[in-house]
């Protein structure tokens, strides 16, 4: 079940992004909530309504990295090797 959203945007705004404002807005947040770890690419992925292999699409389309790790996760690989 999703709950709904409301966002208000200053006309001049919502005019720029056209007519896709509202499916523009959800792809910036899901792929600001994945590079801030908050979703994970399944989760985020869904939130889109698209599969794993067209959010790697996505990913590269917006020059995301697909891999998200922490300095101290970075820090841990290299230790180990």
């Amino acid at each position: 079940m999703m709950s709904p959203i409301t966002l208000e945007l200053p006309t001049e705004f919502a005019k720029s992004l056209g007519g896709n404002a509202s499916r523009e807005t959800l792809v910036a947040a899901a792929l600001r909530w994945f590079e801030e770890g908050r979703l994970s690419q399944g989760q985020a992925a869904e939130l889109l309504g698209m599969n794993r292999g067209e959010f790697f699409d996505l990913l590269h389309e917006h020059r995301v990295s697909p891999v998200q790790m922490s300095i101290e996760d970075l820090e841990q690989d290299f230790r180990r090797g």
